[in-house]
């Protein structure tokens, strides 16, 4: 995983490139999920199907014992320091110290991949945090409880060996749910790096158009916001049942807080979706948001040139070949980015970085960025119809123009 930087930044430009060139394929994957909320699940039967290929071998290891811990009932402390029982692989005994350490902290680092235990919270990694059965039930929202306690009163209702259980054990039986469903948290958590890692793979090695549909969608197309609004739409559409409206909180709540944890949405993104949604998904979309930090800093962005681009993309790319040509050395990129805002076929807002990784991404190697983005920020400070130039910003304003004219006659 000490790689995972790097394949990341591969993934996302291969991701770009691919939907610059499949607008149409990409345009029907949308339409296919727009269609979920008529009742089309079709999309998601795939979507599923594909995820399912990429979870880790120590998340299969971990269910099949999950499975047969609920069968066999055996105690908290047994469950967890079965000595010879590797439950979640390599995380195994990190979940179990975060579990009878209730003050520890699984600390998931989803860029590098690496799950380490901390004492408190760590900015920039996604925080998960253990407690004992009665802290965890009480931590959950009170619907969700509400909804367990029915559950459950059906449920023993309709078993004899637990019809006679007294309100003290029917609290027991509450927070043993709890704590298995604590268990499960953590693991999910500790898995999401591998998990991730082999969803790039697939997106690099394997070229399946849905793996990149679905990658672009919710990495860089804000696509859980979009899935919550499905969600409301049918909320709002038909006609649910308790259980119903259960699932749709708990996926609304996972949106939002994966969304956040991976920084691919920010609390500004989640507030605009949901202005005009049902009140039980505002609700739970800012009970959310309350709970989780969001990500400082200036977020790095990678776009290719069909995305900035104006106009006629395909002549402004083919004279930008041109121009890289002509014009090899690393200061000139200064130079090319001015030339394309003056002439309308860029948004001057677009930073100069965005700009350089895309001309990276086009030609398909790394360039220095140091010269140029400093030299763009001295043109922009500069007024080049003033006199005098040095000999650089001369040739700089040659430069600038004959290619602004060149760009501007591509329509």
């Amino acid at each position: 995983m000490a790689d995972f930087p790097l394949r990341k930044e591969k993934a996302d430009m291969v991701i770009r490139t691919w939907k610059a060139e499949h607008k149409d394929v990409y345009a029907d994957f949308k339409y296919r999920i727009d269609a979920v909320s008529n009742g089309d699940l079709s999309v998601l039967f795939e979507m599923y199907a594909l995820m399912k290929e990429c979870v880790p071998a120590e998340a299969q290891s971990f269910y099949e014992w999950f499975i047969s811990l609920q069968t066999q009932a055996p105690s908290y402390a047994s469950a967890l320091t079965a000595a010879h029982q590797q439950w979640a692989g390599e995380y195994t005994e990190k979940i179990a110290q975060c579990i009878v350490n209730r003050k520890l902290w699984l600390g998931i680092n989803l860029r590098t991949g690496v799950v380490d235990i901390y004492t408190s919270r760590q900015r920039g990694l996604l925080m998960v945090r253990s407690g004992t059965p009665l802290e965890i039930w009480q931590r959950l929202p009170l619907y969700m409880k509400s909804h367990f306690i029915e559950q459950l009163d059906k449920l023993t209702r309709n078993s004899k060996s637990c019809m006679l259980f007294s309100k003290l054990e029917r609290k027991q039986l509450h927070q043993a749910l709890a704590f298995f469903a604590n268990i499960f948290n953590l693991a999910h958590a500790v898995f999401m790096p591998g998990f991730l890692a082999n969803l790039y793979d697939k997106v690099i090695e394997h070229r399946e158009p849905l793996a990149y549909c679905m990658y672009y969608f919710v990495m860089f197309d804000h696509g859980l916001p979009h899935m919550a609004k499905i969600l409301d739409t049918i909320l709002i559409q038909d006609e649910i049942d308790e259980s119903a409206l259960m699932l749709i909180r708990n996926a609304v709540h996972m949106l939002v807080s994966q969304s956040m944890g991976m920084g691919t949405e920010s609390k500004a993104t989640w507030e605009k979706a949901i202005e005009d949604s049902n009140p039980e998904i505002w609700k739970d979309v800012m009970f959310v948001l309350h709970r989780v930090k969001g990500k400082r800093g200036k977020k790095k962005t990678v776009c290719t040139l069909d995305e900035i681009l104006k106009g006629d993309t395909i002549a402004s790319k083919q004279k930008i070949r041109q121009f890289l040509d002509e014009h090899t050395d690393d200061i000139c990129l200064a130079y090319l980015f001015r030339s394309l805002v003056q002439a309308g076929k860029i948004n001057a807002s677009i930073p100069y970085m965005t700009f350089h990784r895309a001309i990276e991404l086009f030609v398909k190697r790394k360039i220095s960025y140091d010269v140029p983005q400093k030299r763009y920020g001295e043109l922009k400070a500069l007024s080049l119809r003033s006199t005098p130039y040095n000999n650089s910003l001369k040739r700089a304003k040659r430069i600038m123009d004959e290619w602004t004219c060149i760009f501007a006659e591509t329509g």
